[in-house]
């Protein structure tokens, strides 16, 4: 049987340059909801492409113009997480069965996949705008500073308090005094009457407030360190985390700066205005008119709650969630201001209404994306003058101040409803006209990124008998299942290709609860897996301590299940990364029992060395592509213990030369993911022989260690 491409080569320096920006912004279709950690499209196009094409010869021509010439092959991905594989596969017109046991990565996918009306679409967009903008937006009114005309709310600032045992007041809990910066200028607060006023100065050095004199170094808070709060009246020392627990309450809170935008002066275009300079942005300290607003939108939602869609369920007990129920959040809604609660069940209360189906189930991916900047965990970046997401790390991180969004936006601000509805037209529009980059002509970045656009994106879901798929009319099955128990399919499938969960790395069930738990209140009345009160956590193959679920168990039993369904000479290729070496070892005995051999492996670059989920750990930002074929009872030449080590040490050298060759540059703890490649390659061609006890298991590991050692830089 002729090879193909994926079994010999791959484009590893085309592929990962054009994955690196890709990471950081997503095509369009890959920005209608928020997953988490999700791979690069491209690396999934390269992926399928190499499996079917028999040479790399003009490869990546084909990467750019290939259409629906794949009509005859079928994938299977049982990780389907945010539908990655599946979208790209659906691209080059392949047969797609997508499965997740996480319900929400299964309606992800299912709206990411499916094409709407653009005009229907946008008609609801005006629809809702013309209905529901005034209902939401007067919440977030204050007055211009300079011209006193209302104006836009973008961000109120909140800061947590703390009582202080000794003299009764609350201590704001912050770090700094740095609010933000407009036009250059610092933005500062002052501690003593919350003035807010703009300096030049070093925020290191001593500043004075203008209004009250008083004097204070604005990078000196009330908060030192992890650990202990000061109190500016009687300069206690308290220990933070035992007076959360000692309060059973979720901290209070309290407003302190506002940032704005105000059409009026906008509109004017005065160049002198005071405002110009910003861009008719402002940062002001918070009103009695302000603070009344807010009570205002309290008191409407305690009064009327009853009228509204919104989670009262509790925060269930986890690895991820333990910390929100340390700082005694105990309901999902405890994770939401009231203002929020309120215009949010706003919005879903619209979304309900909605007679369209398909049209519904796309503004619910829409309100996906739109939690995910709107709650009281949004930390806000005072340089960058943006808002980041409660999942711009993979954890629940409360935080001592944080940024409340304006909900339905204004010209400024980042993940409000006005910018979730463009971006989900936008998405929608790329299934009509997906595209990707030009190539790159320079080793070091894209200088010049022309779309070229190339087939279509066009799910059309299959409810046939599960095991009869595929048929003439429809190219999606989509399961929302655990991938172990998978029906035996009737024509078998072509390819495996998967991003499987690396191990620990992201528990995707605990944090895709504060998403499912709003979104079930619509979808539990058409599909029976939205009805429990939360994601299924026993089945889900991660790596934790508490569910009695063994992660390694869980993926053989899920390749095994996998294995059955591929037809012979079908090819599972799936991406893996991970710091630790016992997880590799521990994956090569998974492969192994599960009845594959590693072929080939190619490691390519997946993430800038910057992003905020991977610094300051001993993480990897390179994945490694596994080949695997089924196992096909050749006899493997016997090795002994230190024929291997030396071959492998052979191996690595030589792969790790051409890396470096073809300009591949292996940053500190990925050279584990080079090494890890050849030593899988190396498992699977081989019979260890007298190397099985304990002792000469740990004097592997030792070997092993000291190879991939030798080649960590900095």
């Amino acid at each position: 049987m002729t090879k193909k491409m994926i079994e010999t080569t791959f484009p590893i320096i085309e592929i990962s340059q054009l994955a690196i920006p890709e990471r950081s912004s997503y095509k369009p279709i890959y920005q209608i909801s928020k997953w988490f950690a999700r791979r690069s499209s491209a690396i999934f196009r390269a992926i399928l492409l190499s499996c079917t094409l028999n040479s790399s010869e003009n490869f990546m021509d084909e990467f750019y113009n290939a259409k629906d010439s794949f009509k005859d092959i079928t994938i299977l991905d049982p990780f389907m997480g945010g539908g990655t594989t599946i979208i790209e596969a659906l691209r080059l017109g392949m047969q797609c069965i997508g499965v997740d046991i996480n319900p929400v990565a299964w309606f992800i996918t299912k709206t990411e996949s499916a094409m709407v009306d653009i005009e229907e679409l946008q008609g609801l967009i005006t629809k809702c705008e013309e209905n529901l903008e005034n209902d939401v937006k007067k919440w977030y009114k204050t007055s211009c500073p300079v011209c006193e005309n209302p104006a836009d709310i973008i961000y109120t600032h909140w800061v947590k308090c703390l009582p202080c045992p000794t003299c009764n007041s609350l201590i704001p809990m912050f770090r700094n005094f740095l609010v933000g910066y407009l036009a250059n200028e610092a933005i500062l607060l002052c501690p003593s009457c919350y003035a807010v006023f703009p300096s030049n100065k070093p925020i290191t050095s001593d500043n004075r407030c203008p209004e009250c004199t008083q004097k204070f170094k604005p990078s000196a808070g009330f908060r030192k360190g992890r650990k202990l709060l000061e109190c500016p009246d009687c300069g206690n020392s308290v220990n933070i985390l035992n007076s959360i627990r000692s309060i059973k309450t979720p901290l209070a809170c309290k407003p302190f700066a506002i940032e704005g935008y105000c059409c009026h002066c906008a509109n004017e275009k005065d160049p002198d205005s005071d405002l110009a300079k910003s861009r008719y942005k402002f940062i002001k300290r918070v009103s009695q008119t302000d603070r009344d607003l807010y009570k205002k939108a309290e008191d409407h939602w305690k009064n009327y709650s009853g009228i509204f869609l919104w989670p009262k369920e509790d925060i269930p007990i986890g690895m991820t969630t333990k910390v929100l129920l340390n700082h005694n959040y105990t309901k999902w809604a405890d994770l939401f201001t009231y203002r929020q609660l309120l215009t949010l069940s706003l919005i879903l209360n619209f979304i309900k209404d909605i007679e369209e189906e398909h049209l519904q189930e796309m503004f619910l991916a829409a309100f996906l994306n739109l939690l995910n900047h709107n709650n009281s965990f949004t930390r806000y970046s005072p340089k960058g003058q943006k808002v980041e997401g409660i999942f711009s790390r993979h954890d629940f991180h409360p935080l001592s101040t944080f940024a409340e969004n304006n909900v339905w936006g204004t010209r400024y601000g980042r993940g409000t409803w006005i910018k979730c509805l463009k971006r989900l037209l936008e998405g929608k529009k790329y299934n009509l006209e997906p595209y990707n980059f030009t190539s790159i002509n320079s080793k070091e970045k894209i200088s010049k990124r022309r779309r070229i656009v190339s087939g279509k994106i066009d799910g059309k879901v299959y409810n046939g008998e599960i095991e009869h798929f595929p048929d003439e009319k429809s190219n999606l099955l989509l399961l929302c299942q655990d991938s172990e128990k998978l029906p035996l399919f009737t024509n078998g499938v072509d390819l495996l290709i998967s991003d499987p969960p690396y191990a620990d790395n992201v528990n995707y069930s605990e944090l895709s609860d504060f998403l499912y738990v709003w979104i079930r209140l619509i979808l539990q009345e058409k599909y029976p897996f939205f009805i429990p009160v939360e994601t299924p956590k026993l089945g889900e193959a991660i790596e934790t301590k508490n569910r009695g679920t063994d992660y390694y168990s869980k993926l053989f039993n899920i390749f095994r299940s996998c294995k059955k369904q591929l037809i012979p000479g079908g090819l599972f290729v799936f991406t893996f990364h991970h710091g630790n070496p016992d997880t590799w070892f521990k994956l090569a005995e998974v492969i192994e029992s599960s009845g594959f051999s590693v072929v080939k492996t190619h490691v390519l670059q997946s993430e800038a060395l910057n992003v905020l989920n991977i610094q300051n750990k001993k993480a990897v930002s390179y994945d490694l592509i596994l080949v695997c074929q089924q196992n096909q009872q050749k006899r493997k030449k016997p090795h002994n213990l230190s024929e291997f080590v030396e071959r492998l040490s052979k191996n690595y050298d030589k792969k790790f030369t051409y890396y470096t060759e073809i300009g591949l540059t292996i940053h500190t703890n990925n050279v584990i993911v080079v090494f890890f490649g050849e030593y899988l390659e190396l498992i699977s061609k081989v019979q260890p022989v007298n190397w099985s006890d304990s002792i000469a298991k740990s004097d592997l590991r030792k070997s092993c260690k000291d190879l991939y050692s030798s080649k960590i830089i900095a």
